[in-house]
């Protein structure tokens, strides 16, 4: 067998020789974006955060090198996120005084007069006599519902004010709520909990919620949660019709405010007692509770990505809580009581205490100082709400319902076919089966949602060396249970 001959290298030094290198570099884009002055733009100021985070800080090389890719990673989708923000051409509103002066106190019809007529159409109300009425906008913030406190009954596609139904339910309304589309909508009246059509006609009526109180649903779990004046919170699946929890709420009971949040799905409840209380379906206990208030609290308002929030109380106080650390950031005293709540997609809040409804402007940097806007309704208010998506503020009165118009509030980038207000019914229809196929599960909501990815392991069992293994044996709980003629 004759043997392969292998030449042997030229001698001389490798002078090109590059070594790899494994590590990612730093983009110059990065660098480029952290070093802007640019104080309003999220993606600038994120970008400043993680130039300050330092890997070689850790003090094990494993954990400096998870940090390593952690850091390239995030400053990777940071570049992502500034340059597909240059197609993001919509801008949000404001209001601008030609000689400085204070916002507050320019009216409606100035705004109105200052803008176009689409939008000035936005600003209108409805004088009725079945009030004080409660409201709800539609996922999409093109439909409207309201209840009047006396029966009434009513949704309208408010932007062409095209009335889609009306009816008297002959009995209290105490509050009204959209469910995943706006051709179903639930009623919390006098007795139990109905859900209708977009035509009134009664499809369900859920009799196990007794007098119920508030409603609220959460779009991405498909479930509609609804809190009693007897203290139980009920969670039902839409989609099935089952009832998933119904626990009693214990000294939290019969909260006068509820709300949602956006980020994990948890319900955020404030009653008599002051305290804030997270809920979840799957613990019947709270999660947290937070004294917040020395008296009820009337109001409740979660951001948008869920990392604030804010209640009012009857002791005529505006707070700002942190939802990562659960402490109050700011307080303002008002000049009345304070009837409702509502945080924008721009966290421009709304107070409405008595015949009165003031704005604050971004009050997650600026705090609750100065007042935005004011307006007078002429009817004790009972609830605001933002539209999403427009600079629209909803209000109800007991006079009936107004809406009004706040430059800057809502947010102009409208991401999806889920917050479509030109959608067609072919649209509808496909949006209505993508939800139901994206439906997340109850179990899914938690306070971290970050848990849910995560592998849980099992608990290692560790023998104690010093005991033989001889003497470990597990004692027999059942020979006490005998009688006596049975154990020998």
């Amino acid at each position: 067998m004759v043997k392969p001959k292998f030449k042997k290298p030229k001698s001389g030094k490798i002078t090109n020789f590059k070594k790899k290198t494994t590590e990612k570099q730093v983009p110059d884009k990065f660098t480029e974006l952290a070093s802007e002055g640019i104080s309003n733009n999220a993606a600038v100021s994120r970008a400043k955060e993680i130039q300050q985070f330092n890997p070689e800080s850790a003090k094990h090389e494993v954990a400096r090198q998870k940090l390593k890719k952690q850091k390239a990673r995030l400053e990777e989708g940071i570049v992502k996120t500034a340059e597909a923000q240059i197609l993001n051409v919509e801008d949000a509103g404001y209001i601008k005084t030609s000689d400085g002066a204070a916002t507050y106190n320019i009216k409606q019809s100035e705004i109105r007069d200052a803008v176009d007529l689409a939008t000035a159409s936005k600003s209108f109300e409805l004088l009725l006599e079945f009030g004080p009425y409660r409201f709800d906008y539609g996922i999409n913030g093109r439909d409207l519902i309201i209840g009047g406190r006396r029966g009434h009954i009513g949704v309208i596609d408010w932007m062409t004010k095209d009335l889609v139904t009306e009816k008297n339910a002959l009995e209290t309304v105490n509050d009204v709520a959209f469910l995943h589309v706006s051709t179903i909508y639930a009623t919390a009246q006098r007795r139990w909990v109905h859900i209708y059509d977009e035509q009134g006609v009664e499809m369900h009526c859920m009799k196990k919620f007794s007098e119920p109180k508030l409603l609220e649903f959460l779009p991405r779990h498909l479930l509609l949660v609804c809190s009693c004046s007897t203290g139980f919170l009920h969670y039902l699946d839409v989609t099935s019709g089952n009832v998933v929890a119904s626990y009693r709420m214990k000294e939290e009971g019969n909260p006068h405010s509820i709300a949602r949040n956006n980020a994990n799905g948890v319900i955020i409840s404030g009653g008599t007692s002051g305290q804030v209380s997270m809920w979840s379906p799957m613990v019947k206990e709270s999660l947290v509770s937070i004294k917040a208030h020395t008296g009820t609290i009337r109001g409740i308002a979660v951001e948008n990505f869920g990392n604030y929030f804010v209640t009012a109380g009857n002791d005529q106080r505006v707070k700002l809580f942190d939802m990562r650390t659960y402490k109050q950031v700011y307080s303002c005293n008002m000049k009345g009581q304070i009837a409702s709540v509502s945080l924008s997609q721009k966290n421009c809040l709304a107070v409405g205490f008595g015949q009165h409804v003031q704005m604050f402007e971004n009050v997650i940097d600026n705090g609750i100082v100065t007042p935005y806007l004011s307006h007078f309704v002429g009817g004790d208010v009972r609830q605001v709400q933002f539209c999403p998506h427009e600079d629209i503020l909803g209000i109800g009165h007991s006079r009936g319902f107004s809406s009004i118009i706040v430059p800057g509030s809502g947010d102009p980038d409208i991401g999806g076919i889920v917050h479509n207000p030109f959608e067609s019914k072919a649209q509808r229809r496909e949006r209505e089966v993508k939800m139901l196929l994206d439906k997340l599960q109850p179990e899914m909501i938690a306070l971290d949602p970050s848990q849910i990815n995560r592998v849980k392991k099992q608990k290692e069992m560790v023998e104690d060396e010093k005991v033989p293994k001889a003497i470990r044996v597990k004692p027999d709980y059942s020979w006490p249970l005998l009688s006596r003629f049975k154990r020998y």
